[in-house]
């Protein structure tokens, strides 16, 4: 499992927001917690009946993963994930992270879960705390009854994109990047790469007017924000990520 270095590595070197190389650790074996001091997040959130886990050996050869689920009876409050705080008001910020939704099934009907948060500080002081400027959800549909739905925060913080952008997950591992840029009415934009290597063509896209947002700041990685029919038909079943990286400007691919 890979953090975002400038950022924090898990394992073995990966690429930091400003571009350039930074050597990681290589460990012998798994920590035992993601969040610092140990590991390579900036925190964690385990409540309500969330269930986290490092396990070995992680998705495309590495050594770690994180595995998420629910317990049976959690309540509307369930969370499992990891927080970066590294992110510093990114006016550009690209991410990339492997998932591995396979044991979500039976899934239909108005069952739901957040997978992934890209935050920036809320700019109004009445507001307070931060707004979602992008926001990725487990739903179901596609071939395998799995996809996921990609929605943007507008300026007020509280609305989203009318038609949110929809892709299909694969069975097994899927690759998921995305680059969010802060910007105006026709320069403010979500791209979306899911199993798909080519930075030239996206496999999706929402325009979008979020200039009033000072950047991204943190991200958070893991299960929030779930359905009640979620809740209680995937109680137990493991959510899987893993190779989770972020940067500036380059495409970071498979």
């Amino acid at each position: 499992m890979k953090a975002n270095v400038m950022m924090k590595a898990l394992s073995l070197a990966v690429l930091g927001l400003a571009g350039m190389a930074f050597a990681g650790a290589s460990m012998a074996q798994c920590p035992t917690d993601p969040a610092q001091p140990t590991g390579a997040w900036s925190g964690k959130t385990v409540l309500g009946g969330g269930v986290m886990a490092i396990t070995t050996p992680g998705m495309n050869t590495t050594t770690c993963g994180l595995d998420t689920s629910f317990n049976a009876g959690a309540g509307g409050l369930a969370s499992s994930f990891v927080r970066d705080d590294t992110p510093s008001a990114e006016a550009r910020y690209r991410f990339r992270f492997y998932l591995n939704a396979d044991t979500i099934t039976p899934f239909s009907g108005l069952q739901k879960v957040q997978l992934f948060t890209a935050n920036s500080a809320n700019p109004f002081p009445a507001a307070g705390g931060s707004v979602q400027v992008l926001r990725a959800s487990l739903i179901p549909g596609g071939a395998t009854g799995r996809q996921v739905s990609f929605v943007a925060g507008t300026n007020n913080g509280t609305d989203y994109v009318s038609a949110p952008f929809v892709a299909p997950l694969a069975a097994g591992a899927n690759v998921v990047e995305g680059e969010v840029v802060i910007g105006a009415s026709g320069t403010g934009k979500i791209n979306i790469w899911v199993n798909n290597n080519n930075p030239a063509t996206p496999t999706g896209s929402i325009n979008v007017d979020n200039a009033g947002w000072t950047g991204i700041d943190t991200a958070i990685m893991g299960l929030a924000d779930s359905t009640s029919s979620f809740r209680s038909n995937q109680a137990t079943k493991i959510i899987k990520f893993d190779e989770f990286d972020s940067r500036r400007q380059t495409f970071i691919g498979f």
